[in-house]
């Protein structure tokens, strides 16, 4: 064989074991079961996920010490005149602007329930919502003011006020200044959604409470998702824990964890990979996740919240049924709110789920992650 038929058949070998090498990695990181004893990992040598607790002093705050990779985003921080009426305009046309269309001179037809039944199903409120909502419109409503625009709007108003009152809750950071510390919030969400973006905003909110904060990064999978976390975090001035050394994530939150209390933190943001709802063993691993934090902080995680994509409409309540029935979610943080004109369905993760709606993210700015209101949502949208 000459010299270059050895070099083309060396380089293909290479080729080939990159590739197996690869469909290995894949295979075992997505096909076979983790669940091995949580025993064996929580008396593993804590060096082996990051620092032992001794060297916790030895090092700055991770803040200080981070560089963001190259192509990293970097967060807006100035002033945003973003509002809550302003992001959900789109949704408000969609919703409140078609009924209104069907009005001559605030007068609405006598048989108007088909025509409203057909905006509010393609409105991205959920079927059973929908449903309630029309009840109210044609059967609660006296013969008399079915026809009348503003006393459909009225209707309409009362019963979305209703459906959110249904789940009403403590605000988080109220919650969170009488409680044990640290508290843990573990996020979840599927990909693409927005997860290290809100972990940024709600770190950054966490720093203008005075709050010591650690997020750790346990997405080890996307390769880019470390990164673009440091970016955040130094931004909103939090530490972060992330372990080079494992890709197990409950490992990784575990010694995360741990180090969030040797240092005295208030709140910790456990970052998590994206997952589709329907891949069942990799929800899995996120009840892994609970059980392992657990063990270091009896009551951790003590908020799961899921991160959703307004603009997924309809199928953000299929998400959110999902990942509640793995992790018992506790709130919901819909972004990507501005320029959707699928808001609705925040009605429908309220009265088809019973999630409250604690966060909404109405821009990209560090400033744009606002706390739901009802009154102000309803207003916006009716």
């Amino acid at each position: 064989m000459d010299s270059t038929g050895f070099v083309i058949g060396l380089s293909i070998l290479f080729v080939v074991i990159g590739v197996g090498s690869s469909l290995v990695y894949y295979f075992a990181r997505y096909y076979i079961k983790t669940d091995h004893d949580d025993k064996e990992l929580l008396t593993k040598k804590p060096i082996e996920y990051g620092l032992a607790p001794k060297e916790l002093s030895q090092i700055p705050p991770a803040a200080t010490a981070l560089t963001p990779a190259s192509g990293a985003p970097t967060p807006r921080s100035v002033s945003s005149t973003a509002t809550v009426a302003t992001a959900l305009k789109s949704t408000r046309e969609s919703l409140w602007g078609r009924i209104a269309k069907l009005a001559n001179a605030g007068e609405l037809p006598i048989q108007i329930r088909d025509e409203v039944e057909e905006i509010l199903y393609s409105s991205d409120l959920g079927p059973k919502t929908a449903d309630a909502l029309l009840n109210r419109v044609t059967d609660d409503l006296q013969k008399k003011e079915r026809n009348s625009l503003e006393a459909v709007r009225t209707g309409l108003k009362a019963e979305m006020n209703d459906v959110f009152n249904l789940v009403i809750r403590e605000e988080l950071w109220q919650k969170l200044a009488t409680a044990s510390k640290p508290q843990v919030w573990m996020i979840v969400g599927v990909n693409g959604a927005g997860k290290t973006t809100t972990i940024g905003k709600l770190a950054n909110l966490a720093r203008a409470k005075k709050l010591k904060t650690t997020i750790i990064a346990g997405d080890t999978f996307r390769a880019a998702a470390d990164s673009q976390l440091r970016v955040w975090a130094e931004r909103a001035g939090a530490e972060i824990y992330g372990a080079e050394n494992t890709k197990d994530p409950s490992a990784v939150c575990y010694a995360g964890l741990e180090r969030a209390k040797a240092n005295g933190s208030d709140l910790v943001l456990v970052d998590t990979a994206g997952r589709l709802h329907t891949q069942d063993h990799l929800m899995q691993e996120l009840v892994k996740i609970k059980r392992v934090m657990s063990k270091v902080e009896p009551e951790a995680p003590h908020e799961v919240l899921i991160v959703l994509d307004a603009n997924a409409g309809q199928n953000a309540l299929i998400q959110a049924k999902q990942f509640h029935e793995a992790v018992g979610v506790t709130g919901a943080i819909l972004t990507k709110m501005d320029g959707t004109a699928k808001g609705g369905m925040a009605l429908g993760i309220a009265y088809e789920l019973k999630i409250p709606i604690v966060y909404v993210g109405i821009g990209e700015s560090l400033e744009d992650l606002r706390p739901f209101s009802a009154p102000e949502f309803v207003e916006a949208v009716i």
